[in-house]
């Protein structure tokens, strides 16, 4: 029957086309409906019935059970024991006494001690699995099933027709048009709902306060959505009217979230206030009106902040305000608009510098610092007034004075409250960063990359003191954008005034901030050292050198425009080395921390250099005052090196640089002095050893002297001696080897053999060289190499003095070439008397290191001796003997030949192994 009653309800509700239709799936769905119930029953009785069953296969009654002394065969009890009769049980009053029997009577078997006859161990009986509990689709279909087939039938159908006629009538209305109905009464009632789910919300939000809360927030978003959507609708909502109730809307949620303590309740709120312009935006480009709405917002954010300090607001606020308006400012903003656009910058710029002194006081945790709209807020504001100003400097460095004002006020108010304590030092850094930024802004427009620097390290500094990372990282950040910042805006070119002029304050405070940033990093490692420490210190030394190489190169520039010559490229170096020193030597007295040291160590082997372009550039440029670089050097050498105590490497870099510096001057400094009080120019041998002297006198005293050649360091460069020793001998051997080709004269004094400069310091070379050869024990590893070192400079010497005379005396008599300082000694050497002269001095060298050998018992002096004469041999026989027709060839055979006989007398053999080992 239900069948067809759904069979006849599907037909009637479709349409004429799909009568049959709804007639056969009413028909189907209660159809299979009934069979699903009819099923249901079945299986329903059947599991009735196997209850019922297992009911009866229960345990026996209480009273049926076996007597309780009767005992129950264990499991390891023999046949024989298991089959023997149980005792009767005890008689009753009411049952007759048990006749005796014989099989009773008998004794009990013995039982079998074989385990093959022991009764296996009874199995436990299986546990009966708990019934399955039914799903949540059984259970559905169960209520489904007891809804319609249990209970008053007649009534369920009654509710199943009347539902089917409200959807009769429902499609009916819509057919006919009944349910058309204006859009403003759509977005009535969709008001109407919201406000009714507003005000259950806050009915609920005393029982259930997120409930309650949950309902309110998404009602007052589904009202600013409403009005939002009603403003889009041509004609529907004026802007004004729909501005008020979004003012309305921000203010009613301002109001309960504060009531109910609920900060999203707010967020959601104030960010339909804040869209409000962007989404009811009419095109009309009014800035006033717009800045002053967000000014009345911003105004309510800073109240709310001393009652409920919620950051998210604050942060909110904050970014819609100045990305608002820096995106109308890209737009729209012209220089005439600059009256009526500042005064709206400088009021959210107190909004926002004032609410974090309202959060450090009373938010969740007393005294903690709003980082980002402390150092964001003039990150954001400032590069906003420079917009305006449209980049004009001295209105900019005022702004910076300005600013800088606020947060000094600031950090001194801060001082009334302990809790204020960090917010005070931050304030005080920002505002001596302002105040330092001022005066480059005076003189140029390069801000940014300064301003990202100090405040890069106000923020490192606070996240360290308020051991949090974000604020670190973005400290080392900003330090990364300042150095990129400074590279976008580099432009080449000069200014007239020296150091005090932008470019240069600009990367001093580039210094400054890689250099602070540094320092923080180190200080909070034990051992003072971290790659972001040493990163950072490293692109401070290349700002400090940037700027050194922009400032003299800039001094050059000026003095040469003028005409001037005061300082030049080697002397501006030299000042800015020196200077370098000074400032690493005041760091280092200040803190124990070590990358200052770098900068002398880095800039002192530059000081060569500078002295030998300084000297190129004027050769007397030791006695104008340019000279007092070398003064200022060695005041910076004293004033640093004691600073450097424990850097070994360093202190030795900076030490042996400055000394090589110094000493080289000094060395150039003597020769144009004699060069100045004589009326003639001094020879080429002058010109060549002068240089040297300082350097070769320091080596001789750190020799014999080590603490007064170290002063001001004394003991401490033992450390470094043999390396400083090594250069000063690296350094006077090379002078060594290339003044054997010099000519050496000696103007204005005569030419002598042996005493003019040139090789009256090879001779001193070569003393010295025999010294340390003596000097040396017997068996150690070098004295081999040291010897054949002595006896090749030996050789050296004399085949070059010998020559050297020979042009000297050839040149001006003998031969009567022309005097000149380039000599070809090829050509010299070809001479005749050169020959002459080679023969009969390598001979008498020869003959004294024989004699001399032989009486002193040293085998190696008795073998140079051999080897000269052998080389004077064979002399003789390839070369001299072309020159037997002249006379100084006949002379220089019979020189050798008595020089032989001579030997012959004296020393006739070499002395014994055992005696040169004595």
């Amino acid at each position: 029957m239900l069948a067809f009653a759904a069979a006849l309800m599907g037909a009637l509700l479709a349409s004429e086309a799909e009568a049959l239709f709804g007639f056969g799936a009413g028909f189907l769905i209660v159809a299979a409906l009934g069979l699903l119930h009819r099923q249901s029953s079945r299986i329903d009785a059947l599991t009735a019935r196997l209850r019922d069953l297992e009911a009866r296969r229960g345990p026996q009654p209480e009273s049926r059970a076996r007597p309780a002394e009767a005992p129950t065969p264990e499991p390891s009890r023999t046949v024989a024991e298991s089959s023997s009769p149980a005792p009767a049980p005890a008689p009753t009053p009411e049952d007759p006494p048990p006749i005796p029997s014989m099989v009773d009577a008998k004794p009990a078997a013995t039982p079998s001690p074989s385990p093959a006859f022991e009764r296996a161990a009874p199995r436990p009986a299986a546990s009966r699995a708990p019934p399955v509990e039914p799903d949540a689709i059984e259970r559905f279909a169960a209520r489904l099933r007891a809804f319609l087939f249990e209970g008053n039938v007649p009534v369920k159908l009654g509710l199943l027709v009347s539902l089917f006629g409200v959807a009769a009538l429902i499609r009916y209305a819509a057919s006919a048009g009944w349910l058309t109905v204006p859009v403003s009464m759509r977005y009535a009632g969709i008001a109407l709902a919201a406000i009714a789910m507003l005000v259950y919300g806050l009915k609920q939000a005393r029982e259930r306060p997120a409930f309650g809360l949950s309902l309110q927030g998404g009602a007052i978003g589904i009202l600013l959505l409403t009005v939002f959507g009603s403003f889009r609708v041509p004609d529907l909502l004026p802007a004004a009217l729909a501005f008020g109730l979004v003012l309305v809307l921000v203010a009613s949620a301002a109001v309960l979230a504060i009531r109910q303590n609920a900060v999203w309740l707010a967020v959601i709120g104030f960010l339909g206030g804040y869209l409000a312009p962007i989404l009811l935006s009419t095109g009309s480009g009014n800035h006033v009106a717009l800045f002053s709405y967000y000014a009345l917002l911003n105004g309510a954010v800073f109240a709310m902040a001393w009652v409920r300090p919620w950051r998210a607001m604050n942060l909110m606020g904050f970014v819609f305000t100045f990305g608002v308006g820096a995106l109308w400012g890209a737009k729209y903003f012209r220089p005439e608009l600059f009256s009526t656009t500042e005064p709206f910058l400088v009021a959210f710029f107190l909004m926002y510098v004032t609410i974090p002194v309202a959060y450090a006081l009373k938010g969740r945790e007393p005294g903690k610092v709003d980082a980002t709209l402390l150092f964001g807020t003039p990150l954001v504001a400032f590069p906003m007034q420079v917009a305006l100003l449209d980049g004009e400097t001295m209105p900019l460095a005022f702004s910076a004075l300005a600013v800088a004002a606020v947060y000094l006020l600031l950090a001194l108010w801060s001082r009334r409250e302990e809790k204020l304590r960090v917010l005070g030092q931050s304030a005080a850094a920002l505002g001596l960063a302002f105040a330092t930024l001022a005066v480059p802004l005076a003189l140029s427009a390069r801000w940014t990359s300064a301003t990202w620097a100090l405040q890069g390290v106000a923020l490192l500094w606070l996240g360290q003191t308020q051991q949090r990372r974000w604020p670190q990282a973005a400290g080392v950040g900003l330090q990364v954008l300042a150095g990129l910042a400074y590279v976008a805006s580099f432009e080449h070119g000069h200014d007239a005034t020296a150091v005090l002029n932008a470019h240069t304050l600009n990367l001093l405070l580039l210094v400054a901030g890689a250099g602070a940033c540094a320092w923080l990093l180190d200080r909070a490692h034990e051992n003072q050292r971290s790659a972001g420490g040493a990163l950072l210190a490293a692109a401070a030394l290349g700002w400090w050198f940037w700027a050194g190489v922009r400032e003299v190169e800039r001094l050059d520039n000026v003095y040469a425009s003028t005409g001037g010559a005061d300082l030049e490229l080697g002397a501006g170096w030299l000042l800015f080395v020196a200077l370098s020193a000074l400032l690493a030597a005041g760091l280092r007295r200040l803190s124990d921390w070590r990358k200052p040291a770098w900068l002398p160590a880095l800039a002192m082997p530059t000081a060569v250099f500078a002295v030998v372009v300084a000297y190129l550039e004027s050769s007397s440029w030791l006695s104008q005052p340019r000279g007092f670089t070398q003064l200022a050097l060695a005041v910076a050498m004293v004033a640093v090196l004691p600073t450097m105590r424990g850097l070994t490497g360093r202190q030795a870099t900076t030490h042996i640089s400055a000394l090589a510096a110094l000493t080289l001057a000094l060395g150039l400094g003597i020769r144009e002095g004699l060069e100045a009080i004589n009326a003639e120019a001094l020879g080429d041998g002058w010109r060549w050893i002068l240089p040297w002297l300082p350097l070769a006198a320091l080596t001789a005293l750190l020799l014999r002297r080590p603490t007064l050649a170290a002063w001001p360091v004394g003991t401490d460069a033992q450390a470094y001696r043999r390396i400083a020793l090594g250069l000063a001998l690296l350094v006077l051997g090379s002078v060594w080897v290339v003044t054997q080709v010099v000519a050496g004269t000696a103007a204005p004094l005569p030419w002598v053999p042996l005493l003019n400069p040139v090789e009256l310091f090879q001779l001193i070379g070569v003393l010295g060289l025999a010294a340390w050869l003596k000097g040396l024990p017997a068996q150690a590893p070098t004295r081999p190499i040291a010897a054949v070192a002595l006896g090749a400079a030996v050789f050296t010497l004399m085949t070059m003095a010998t020559l050297r005379a020979s042009w000297h005396w050839g040149a001006e008599g003998l031969a009567g070439t022309p005097w000149m300082t380039s000599v070809d000694w090829w050509d010299v050497a070809s001479w005749t008397v050169s020959q002459a002269a080679l023969s009969v001095v390598w001979s008498l060298a020869g003959v004294v290191c024989w004699v001399l050998g032989s009486r002193r018992g040293s085998r190696p002096l008795w073998t140079f001796g051999a080897l000269l004469l052998v080389a004077v041999l064979l002399k003789l026989l390839l070369v001299d003997r072309e020159n037997l027709g002249d006379l100084l060839g006949i002379v220089s055979f019979l020189t050798v030949g008595g020089l032989l006989v001579i030997v012959g007398r004296l020393a006739p053999r070499p002395p014994s192994r055992l005696e040169a080992s004595e």
